[in-house]
């Protein structure tokens, strides 16, 4: 799969509406908890602690995080 088409598909995923105490799931990292949230919509930003990986600050549009 060429870098345009993962961009294409990332681009058609839906952005997920988190809040502070929602359960998200990374595909890389796991089920974790959003500890902070900023912004809104595209600019949207989280910080989501996962229990192995630890604290990460992750932009919601480029994160492929699924609410739990």
């Amino acid at each position: 799969m060429s870098a345009e088409n993962k961009k294409e598909m990332v681009a058609d995923e839906e952005v997920p509406e988190l809040e502070v105490g929602d359960q998200v799931k990374h595909p890389k990292w796991g089920v974790g908890n959003v500890l902070f949230k900023s912004g809104s919509g595209d600019l949207a930003k989280v910080v989501v602690a996962f229990p192995e990986e630890g604290t990460k600050k992750l932009l919601v549009k480029k994160a492929r995080l699924k609410k739990v």
